[in-house]
């Protein structure tokens, strides 16, 4: 939300293993059946290979595919070395149809990034199945070598890992499993699409927005009455000059301290580039971190960087939201951010399809692994208890961390389905941040929660927020430490 702004929406509308996905339809693996799953999709990125001889199946944790001479024998697949050169080893399974795997095991339990190298000679689609389970959907583009890369929990012991023909007619080259490289960090940290504190507990978001960039003599007050309310988080809006004064240093260092001192969570935003579309603008949020990190990281304990406050406010542009978190995620971490990083889904943070279909792309693009995803339901995202659920089931198939960072019960003369939002929400385990405090004002003014900044009386919204039975902060809500 945007202090006196109408927003203007487009409405273009483990056998041994737990992979990190829900299934999603049912397709035929060689002797089983499975659920497919909703695809674990990283953009491909071209993969140079240097033809070697080797002896066996597996090199290391390489395991060539034309070695291990498990696939469907129907006189279709074959191993081959001439259509499509700079494999590695001695060539290559073509996959026409049916399934090909290779076999491998572990030593130790837990979490394993999954590589597999392919190619062919267009796009094409094909299953992908980790022993008994679904793992997604493999796409490769064609006339190069392609590395598609998942993070999946293995039991010690043994596994296999293959593709399962729906198109068909891919060259599998070789896999590699190396075991996942975990941040020493003694910061909040995202596994398996869920967010955990310092100490290892899952956190569950129950919070509150704060406007401190339009407000900033309130936010003190503001913190210490969401605490006395019982929130375990504060979303707060900081400005980084280019709408709005700048939110200094040590501005931003009093707020954190606040929240500190209150055992809050400290979420920190900048607003000043809602709904805007222009990628330099985003880089401005960006560039905004990387003066603070040194500040930032020292309190990854706490704190919580949310890039910018619902950058790309046009519908139907899921590349350019793609690539420019993409490119932020790793210029971050690149200059060595630690904390964990949110990112606001397009179209004012209420286009769902796009994070539903893009987010484990955007993620991927973290070193770390500690990305979350935000949402925000409105009159478009949170409109309906059918729009409400479908999105939040959708966005957990995909296995990505994610909150509604931002909610209300009405917006823009229409209404939102807060009831659903928090039922779902408790129900499913997603955190949940409201919209706003106080200081509201025009179309937006019913939105406060508060009736002044010391919270002496809530609003029924706020009422709600807070009390609803069962549902509510009240109720629902568990401190990080």
């Amino acid at each position: 939300m945007r202090k006196n702004y109408k927003k203007i929406l487009s409405f273009a509308t483990s056998t041994a293993a737990f992979v990190s996905m829900t299934f999603a339809s049912i397709f035929a693996f060689p002797e089983q059946k499975a659920q497919a799953a909703a695809a674990l999709y990283q953009p491909p990125a071209a993969f140079e290979t240097t033809a070697s001889p080797e002896t066996s199946s597996k090199s290391g944790n390489r395991y060539e595919f034309e070695y291990a001479n498990c696939y469907e024998q129907n006189g279709q697949n074959r191993i081959e070395n001439s259509t499509f050169p700079g494999y590695s080893g001695s060539g290559y399974l073509y996959l026409e149809s049916g399934w090909g795997e290779v076999s491998f095991s572990v030593a130790t339990s837990g979490n394993y990034r999954i590589t597999i190298v392919t190619n062919a000679d267009s796009y094409k689609e094909n299953f992908l199945y980790l022993d008994e389970n679904s793992a997604g959907t493999l796409r490769t583009s064609g006339n190069k070598w392609e590395a598609f890369t998942q993070t999946v929990y293995l039991t010690a012991g043994e596994h296999k890992y293959g593709v399962s023909a729906d198109w068909g007619y891919t060259a599998l080259d070789y896999v590699v499993v190396e075991p996942e490289k975990i941040s020493s960090t003694s910061g909040m940290y995202v596994r398996n699409g869920r967010l955990y504190d310092a100490d290892g507990k899952e956190f569950l978001m129950r919070g509150i927005n704060v406007a401190h960039a339009w407000y900033p003599n309130e936010t003190q007050t503001s913190i210490n009455a969401i605490a006395d309310r019982g929130a375990n988080c504060v979303r707060v809006v900081l400005a980084d000059g280019t709408q709005w004064t700048k939110t200094q240093r040590a501005e931003v260092e009093n707020i954190i301290s606040w929240c500190e001192a209150r055992n809050l969570i400290c979420i920190l935003e900048v607003h000043d580039h809602t709904g805007f579309d222009d990628v330099g603008r985003l880089n401005n949020a960006v560039n905004y971190w990387l003066e603070i990190k040194d500040l930032i990281n020292a309190h990854k304990k706490y704190v919580i960087l949310n890039i910018a406050n619902e950058w790309l406010g046009t519908w139907n542009n899921a590349h350019s939201w793609t690539s420019a978190y993409q490119s932020a995620l790793r210029t971050l971490r690149d200059a060595g951010i630690e904390n964990v990083i949110m990112i606001d889904t397009s179209g004012y943070g209420q286009e769902t399809s796009t994070c539903i279909s893009n987010s484990q792309q955007v993620v991927s693009a973290d070193s770390t692994g500690n990305t979350m995803i935000s949402i925000h339901m409105y009159s478009v995202a949170g409109k309906d208890a059918a729009t409400v659920k479908n999105s939040i089931d959708s966005m957990l198939a995909t296995g990505v961390c994610f909150c509604i960072g931002e909610f209300g019960n009405w917006q823009n003369g229409a209404d939102v389905d807060e009831t659903t939002i928090m039922q779902q929400c408790t129900e499913k385990g997603v955190g949940y941040i409201a919209w706003s405090w106080n200081g509201n004002s025009g179309i937006d003014l019913s939105l406060d929660i508060a009736k002044d900044w010391q919270g002496s009386s809530l609003t029924e919204w706020g009422d709600y927020v807070f009390y609803a039975d069962g549902i509510g902060i009240r109720d629902t809500s568990r401190p990080a430490y």
